[in-house]
């Protein structure tokens, strides 16, 4: 007898920025502007935010645990302003996964992580530099 599996879509459901679960960790990182004009991604049941590209910011990327829920990702940020150029990529660090990414290709290795966390517009609110290692280019959930 064959086996019989089902398949299914995941579920992704789009929220004001404010309820994602990283949104306090982004606030003190990118530009005000980028942030409101973010939006949650509710991938299961933890909405994580996925920050638009503009002002310093040159490109942005989503981690997912699987080629179906990074098309579906995909998907669901299309239409929105701020995500050109959605490809679905994989990362091999911190963690193996698949990520989206939108805008600018990230170079293959970076310099330092200044040149890596400005390409992802990272901000110091007072000017002044914060330790490199303060902030990811991405969700906390591609990590």
């Amino acid at each position: 007898m064959p086996l019989v599996t089902s398949v299914t879509e995941p579920t992704i459901t789009v929220m004001p920025p404010a309820e994602a679960y990283d949104f306090d960790y982004f606030s003190a990182r990118v530009d005000p502007e980028l942030l409101s004009a973010s939006i949650a991604i509710r991938v299961f049941r933890i909405p994580l935010l996925a920050v638009p590209t503009g002002a310093t910011r040159r490109g942005g990327w989503f981690g997912v645990d699987n080629l179906a829920i990074a098309l579906a990702v995909r998907d669901v940020l299309a239409p929105f302003s701020g995500f050109p150029d959605l490809r679905i990529t994989w990362h091999d660090a911190p963690r193996s996964a698949y990520a989206v990414e939108w805008g600018d290709r990230p170079p293959a290795t970076w310099s330092d992580d200044d040149e890596r966390l400005a390409f992802y517009g990272r901000t110091w609110p007072d000017h002044s530099r914060a330790p490199s290692s303060a902030v990811s280019g991405c969700s906390p959930a591609a990590s």
